[in-house]
């Protein structure tokens, strides 16, 4: 089940981010950091644990980042990843933002779910801030992704307007 992260949740958010911020696949998050961006999170819960993480990150205009998205290995290959790009991607298009993007190493995901590459340096430089943090932040390897809000709200909006033939 996917939802909201509770201040609860905070110390296993950690724990998950941390498996994969060891190898460099995440950037490192203090608890401190997680517990004062909770809001910001959310979880997939299975048999009572938390087994899957992501959040949202606005502050670039119209520009909002998903980040920290990261599965417990167990539980990988069951599309938990998917759903929880999903929500993300529900929550973006409730804001203002135009664009979602994302750093990422798992390319093929994000493509089947309708985002594109972009060179990196078309985001704005302030995004780089976090990459003090990184491990490869001499060398990053990741990749630039994008997906249009609003493109994506106007085919909405277009799917749900009458046609001259039902009016």
């Amino acid at each position: 089940m996917i939802r909201k992260a509770k201040y609860s949740d905070a110390t296993s958010i950690q724990n998950l981010i941390c498996l994969f911020s060891e190898t460099g696949k995440v950037l490192f998050r203090s608890l401190d950091e997680i517990r004062g961006n909770i809001s910001s999170f959310w979880v997939y819960e299975k048999n009572s644990q938390v087994v899957g993480v992501c959040s949202l990150k606005s502050g670039w205009g119209r520009l909002i980042e998903l980040r920290s998205l990261g599965v417990d290995p167990r539980y990988s290959g069951q599309g938990i990843g998917t759903k929880m790009i999903e929500v993300s991607l529900k929550e973006a298009m409730s804001t203002d933002c135009d664009e979602l993007f994302v750093l990422t190493y798992a390319v093929s995901m994000f493509k089947r779910l309708g985002f594109s590459t972009i060179d990196k340096a078309k985001l704005p430089q302030k995004v780089w801030n976090d990459c003090n943090a990184c491990l490869h932040q001499e060398n990053c390897d990741e990749t630039a992704m994008v997906l249009s809000l609003a493109s994506l709200r106007q085919k909405k909006a277009t799917q749900t307007l009458p046609t001259a033939a039902a009016i």
